[in-house]
């Protein structure tokens, strides 16, 4: 624990109550999210036998409850690392319920949730990251430049990355947007893309250089536009193929 926050613990005991927790919350999202939109999901076929490094797409204050309904319906408990300031008052109870990891921004202990992140890894659980850290700002809504997180995370576990992008809830409540406008008529689409195997370490300690975190951090974000130029029947942008194409070398 730092000051006063809460980090989950792992433990076959603590999975029992976290997915207690998460299976009213997740009762209770599904019927909210029935009356705004439909929700259907592809690729469940992608996501390994093991445990994983879900990369999201974040475009909408919704999105965390669709990924996180997506998630759950394969079967896994997503972990999110979440930022400081939702882990107070009822939904941070809730939260801390369910085992979810809060990150302390712009603090000397930011890099604590990542820690945390591969103990739950450890413990054979999932775990949810979003790789740009915050909202997309690009006017065509495409993925911004990932931050180096989730990379870290799955170079250091060795977890493979699973992308996922959404389309869809622009509709229902837009980037920008704080109020849902139901659309129970339309449909939200979330793909889940084929994993990405990390490089191993660079140096030793079990730590990865920044340079090789970076350009994985650039192929996670790759991963998650191709997926997402898919469900919007549209090219992808030049500036991420060249990511996408680059493998590490072993």
């Amino acid at each position: 624990m730092t000051g006063a926050v809460q980090y989950p613990v792992f433990t076959p005991e603590s999975a029992v109550g976290h997915r207690r927790a998460a299976a009213v919350a997740a009762a209770s999202a599904r019927a909210a999210m029935r009356l705004l939109t439909a929700t259907r999901v592809s690729g469940q076929e992608n996501v390994p036998d093991r445990p994983v490094v879900f990369a999201p797409y974040h475009a909408s204050r919704l999105d965390p409850v669709t990924v996180g309904l997506a998630v759950w319906d394969l079967g896994r408990m997503p972990h999110f690392l979440a930022k400081d300031s939702l882990f107070i008052g009822p939904l941070g109870r809730l939260l801390k319920a369910m085992g979810q990891i809060p990150v302390l921004r712009a603090s000397a202990h930011a890099g604590d949730s990542l820690q945390y992140g591969k103990q739950a890894l450890e413990a054979g659980e999932s775990v949810v990251i979003y790789p740009q850290g915050t909202l997309t700002k690009d006017p065509e809504l495409w993925p911004q430049p990932a931050k180096t997180g989730a990379a870290r995370l799955a170079i250091e576990s060795g977890a493979p990355v699973v992308p996922i992008a959404h389309w869809g809830l622009d509709p229902v409540l837009p980037v920008r947007g704080k109020v849902p406008r139901p659309r129970p008529l339309s449909t939200v689409r979330v793909s889940i893309g084929r994993p990405l195997e990390p490089p191993a370490p660079a140096v030793s300690a079990g730590h990865s250089g920044p340079h090789q975190t970076r350009r994985f951090a650039d192929r996670i974000t790759a991963a998650i536009a191709a997926e997402l130029a898919v469900l919007r029947e549209t090219e992808l942008p030049e500036r991420f193929r060249t990511d996408l194409d680059t493998q590490e070398n072993p």
